[in-house]
């Protein structure tokens, strides 16, 4: 099945996004068993620099604040959590699920105001570039959707009184 560019383009996006996030839940994983909470604590100051996701600078902030191991406990779940949500969101998307657009737009869209909040509040080139690829998946996949609607509004055949 050919798929437009666009399309091809987010389902790349979240299935690397995958990929990143759990390589993330690893290394944290690895901070947990061995104890380096300090370790952890220098990480979480680089995800807090960099990342846009709401979830990830609630914990990094909680690990730099506190550095306990449930709060590192927290971001390990956190970036595993999303590490399968974006894949699922990739492979739903690949597979043709017509559920997929609606899930990537919910899933993506919600987190939009706090990434919004972030680039305002901490501006950096990463965070700003996070929210602008976001709000592009949202917006296109919202337009993809409305424009299979009407197609089949309009293939479909006219319905008798």
């Amino acid at each position: 099945m050919k798929r437009a560019i666009g399309l091809e383009a987010i389902i790349d996006y979240k299935l690397v996004k995958a990929v990143a996030e759990t390589a993330v839940g690893i290394v944290l994983l690895i901070f947990l068993l061995r104890g380096a909470e300090a370790g952890a604590a220098t990480l979480a100051q680089v995800v807090m620099d960099h990342a846009s996701r709401a979830w990830a600078l609630q914990a990094a902030t909680a690990i730099v604040l506190t550095g306990t191991t449930a709060h590192l406990k927290l971001a390990t779940a956190g970036a595993f959590a999303d590490a399968v949500l974006s894949a699922v969101e990739g492979l739903a998307l690949r597979a043709g699920r017509w559920w997929a657009p609606w899930l990537v737009v919910i899933a993506t869209g919600a987190l939009l105001p706090w990434e919004l909040i972030g680039a305002v509040r901490k501006p950096g080139w990463l965070r700003i570039a996070v929210l602008v690829i976001n709000a592009a998946v949202v917006v296109y996949l919202l337009r993809t959707v409305a424009r299979e609607h009407r197609a089949r509004r309009v293939d479909a055949p006219p319905r008798e009184p």
